[in-house]
């Protein structure tokens, strides 16, 4: 009599792909929290402690003279032609434009097997929104009183919130299509994107150029961070 297969020896083609890739939950789980969570408190104190340095020196209300003198020679180049592009920039820097693309990015890259690179894209992108606001109200600061508000902005203008995003996710952005193998060019990209639209919003009157620069720096932190854990997690 011939004995049937072994039923215990027969693959579980339904488990298989979960042997082969940690579900989200697991790998969620094997994250480091705690240094992802120091990282952006890092980030935030950097941007507490460079405002209140704004504000020792004088140039928190009104800004600086020199903040001030930047602003009238940014506007003297104002032109209906240089608004079609700087009026145009900040609807790409902003978080409320990135963060359904990055989550639409997040998803087919998660779909596509590049579970890395989606929570990587994923938890920059959050802190990023996270670390805007919660600067913006602990040190409220009056937005440039020079010339008329235009363009895209809310809330208080210290720092600013697509500084942050620029440097972190656009940046971050970069760094994974390098890590793709397809070259250095994006750095390229987003380094031009970046110096303009920094300029925008000083030509668009909305910042006042330490605005600018203090979300520089929570940026920079807050991509590095997030640069380290994943690269990191993924070794």
């Amino acid at each position: 009599m011939t004995r049937g297969p072994d039923r215990a020896a027969v693959p579980d083609r339904a488990a298989a792909p979960d042997r082969q890739a940690p579900s989200l939950r697991a790998r969620l789980a094997r994250l480091p929290w705690p240094t992802l969570a120091g990282g952006w408190a890092a980030a935030y104190v950097v941007g507490l402690a460079f405002g209140m340095l704004v504000r020792a020196e004088g140039w928190w209300p009104r800004g600086g003279e020199w903040e001030r003198a930047v602003l009238v020679a940014v506007h003297e180049h104002v032109s209906p032609a240089l608004d079609v592009v700087m009026l145009a920039l900040p609807l790409v820097g902003t978080n409320y434009t990135l963060a359904p693309v990055v989550a639409i990015a997040a998803v087919r890259l998660w779909r596509r097997g590049r579970h890395s690179f989606a929570l990587h894209l994923a938890v920059v992108q959050a802190g990023s929104w996270a670390l805007n606001p919660a600067l913006k109200f602990t040190l409220p600061r009056p937005r440039p009183d020079l010339f008329d508000l235009r363009g895209q902005y809310a809330f208080p203008a210290y720092p600013s919130g697509h500084s942050i995003a620029v440097v972190s996710v656009l940046f971050t952005v970069a760094y994974l299509v390098h890590r793709a193998g397809h070259g250095t060019w994006a750095y390229w990209a987003v380094a031009v994107f970046y110096v303009l639209n920094s300029y925008s919003r000083l030509y668009l009157a909305v910042h006042w150029p330490t605005d600018v620069i203090g979300g520089t720096l929570v940026g920079a932190i807050w991509l590095g961070v997030t640069m380290m854990v994943f690269r990191t997690a993924d070794s």
